[in-house]
């Protein structure tokens, strides 16, 4: 696999993500009203309010997010934080409780999981993976 069509992968995948936060915002027909009605009335899991929990949530993402950019760059650290960053957030997904999302939004996910997971099997298990073994001056 080419360097070009690796770094397509990673901003593919996190461009999906961004799409499947955005789609239920910008078009609210997807979820029917009484779903949603019906979500609000749902208790949230005290563990959700917590700030502790919470900046916990948003540093595994800034994690995520910085170790997307490494892995762009071909920087030794990003496989292992991209590894860590995405097992954490799955660990401590289930503890947020329900959610609620259409099904293009939930198709957008999972694509995006799918792809970065191929991206991580990539960073660890092709050919690329001696570009990350040592620090490049130049990783284009």
């Amino acid at each position: 696999m080419s360097p070009t069509t690796f770094r397509s992968l990673i901003i593919f995948s996190v461009l999906l993500d961004i799409a499947s936060a955005a789609v239920d915002a910008i078009i609210p027909n997807l979820i029917p009203s009484s779903l949603t009605q019906a979500y609000e009335n749902v208790q949230t899991p005290a563990i959700s309010e917590n700030p502790l929990w919470l900046a916990l949530l948003v540093t595994l993402l800034l994690m995520a997010l910085v170790s997307a950019f490494g892995l762009l760059f071909f920087k030794r650290w990003a496989r292992m934080l991209s590894l860590y960053s995405t097992v954490l957030i799955y660990v401590i997904y289930p503890f947020f409780g329900i959610t609620l999302a259409s099904g293009w939004a939930n198709a957008l996910t999972e694509l995006s999981a799918t792809i970065w997971g191929a991206v991580l099997a990539i960073a660890y298990f092709s050919s690329l993976s001696e570009r990350f073994a040592k620090e490049q001056k130049n990783a284009c």
